[in-house]
């Protein structure tokens, strides 16, 4: 995986890079992710025969910078976008989002359809499963923690080795710092602040329905929903899209880590049928 640090209004933001395929396939990353680029490599490494893969991590993930810019879903795609006229990759791209990440390729594909060709959702949270989290609760949550630093200190080293588990013992001790700095940032607090106004932007602006869509979703676990009720929201709002395929599996909401090259060769045939 190459690594590339992009300066976009003023900060670095890293970009992990795969593949020399024709098409370009980037990786959305969902919330609170502490290393995207590491989290979803399994996955592009399985999808780089293909396609030319990027995982671009937000400002506060990765070893991007931190911001206290808004970090609703405008702004944030307007990032992604200035990460591709960056690195000077042709339109139109695929995305493939995960979790929360949907909502930024919803909001992108209604903005400029003619940016994007296809949407893969990694297990994506669309606008309706909202309706049944405290959003409110989690922001005020998250705000008292961030201003609280030796208590968000304390919770991270109580945190840091199942954080850090899924990672290489070997690079651990060098991710940490960057994990510490990222924890609990006020990137995270502006993300759940600005989480309900990009729902219901999202919500307004209606799925777009003319951009082919695969949805590859988990068994509910590791979600805020049971089973078939997280199943019956990627169901409902898939139903509106011209062209889609719903793939279910018996796998929890980082589905990308057990079968990745299952998941693999099942977006590669969605879309050597319709790109």
């Amino acid at each position: 995986m190459d690594e590339k640090m992009i300066a976009i209004d003023g900060r670095s933001l890293q970009v992990s890079c795969t593949g020399v395929g024709p098409v370009t396939l980037l990786i959305l990353s969902g919330s609170n992710i502490l290393f995207p680029g590491l989290e979803y490599a399994p996955l592009a490494d399985a999808l780089s025969p293909w396609y030319s893969v990027l995982i671009p991590s937000k400002f506060g993930y990765g070893h991007s910078g931190l911001t206290d810019a808004p970090r609703d879903v405008d702004t944030v795609v307007e990032e992604y976008r200035g990460v591709l006229a960056a690195l000077e990759r042709p339109l139109p791209v695929v995305l493939a989002a995960h979790s929360m990440g949907f909502l930024e390729a919803l909001h992108w594909a209604r903005k400029y359809p003619e940016e994007v060709s296809a949407l893969v959702g990694l297990d994506p949270a669309v606008p309706q499963v909202y309706q049944h989290m405290e959003l409110e609760t989690v922001h005020r949550r998250l705000e008292a923690l961030h201003r609280s630093s030796w208590k968000r200190g304390l919770l991270f080293r109580l945190t840091s080795r199942a954080l850090l588990r899924r990672f290489p013992a070997s690079e651990r001790r060098e991710l940490a710092p960057a994990a510490r700095r990222n924890f609990v940032s006020v990137v995270w607090v502006n993300e759940a602040r600005d989480l309900p106004r990009s729902i219901r932007q999202v919500q307004q602006e209606g799925p777009p329905a003319s951009v082919p869509a695969l949805f590859l979703v988990s068994n509910g676990k590791g979600t805020p929903l049971p089973q078939e009720e997280w199943r019956m929201c990627a169901r409902t709002y898939l139903s509106a899209f011209s062209v889609s395929s719903l793939h279910l599996l018996d796998l929890p909401h980082d589905l990308y880590r057990f079968r990745p090259q299952e998941l693999a060769d099942t977006i590669h045939r969605f879309l050597s049928d319709h790109l």
